[in-house]
């Protein structure tokens, strides 16, 4: 039932972000112990400034990605992105199509959808690699490296609606970002063009 659906992937969307702000946070409450050692503040002070910072970076972007979209621009979600993958092994090229970017229609819904494409393409480069974004209505996502295992991303991309039984909060985001394309009167089309290229692509249908 679709209102089971919703609650599933909610629920899984959840677990997801918790298990990817417990590790900051964590070190975040380590470091307040370290500075019970007088020789250890300055150090586990450096720690908590970095590890902070990289929270709020990451909630900053997810409040965005996952939150209703209203208001969302094309440069916020380009500033969100980047300091999103700061500091990690990813990089993100970002284009707007000029054409598109006058005409803004539901600019905050394409936005959206772009931000939770780039969590998806990011998924497929474990060891780092980069991202490109083409922004405007019809957003495309490629990303260029080594890649992982990517089947079962690309069918869940394609066919959001069909949720495995053992669907657990590391594969959910291609079924979210699959149903927000279908949100948008589109769907997800994602292909690998060669061995070190994937693209996902967003077509709409109405």
């Amino acid at each position: 039932m679709p209102g089971d659906r919703a609650v599933l992937l909610a629920g899984l969307i959840c677990s997801r972000l918790c298990h990817d702000v417990i590790g900051p946070a964590g070190a975040i409450a380590n470091g307040l112990e370290l500075c019970a050692d007088p020789e250890m503040v300055e150090s586990a002070l450096g720690v908590m400034c970095s590890t902070s910072e990289q929270l709020n970076r990451r909630l900053s972007f997810y409040r965005r990605a996952y939150g209703t979209g209203t208001g969302l621009t094309w440069d916020e979600a380009h500033e969100l992105t980047q300091h999103y993958v700061e500091g990690s092994r990813h990089e993100v090229a970002w284009s707007l199509v000029p054409s598109e970017a006058a005409n803004a229609g539901d600019e905050g819904g394409h936005a959206k959808l772009a931000m939770n494409m780039v969590l998806c393409a990011l998924s497929c480069l474990p060891s780092g690699g980069l991202c490109s974004v083409t922004a405007g209505i019809g957003p495309v996502v490629s990303v260029e490296g080594t890649m992982g295992d990517v089947d079962a991303m690309l069918q869940a991309l394609e066919s959001p609606g069909v949720i495995p039984d053992d669907l657990g909060p590391r594969e959910v985001q291609p079924h979210l970002t699959g149903l927000l394309a279908n949100d948008l009167g589109g769907r997800l089309m994602a292909a690998l063009d060669v061995a070190d290229r994937l693209s996902i692509t967003f077509r709409l249908e109405r």
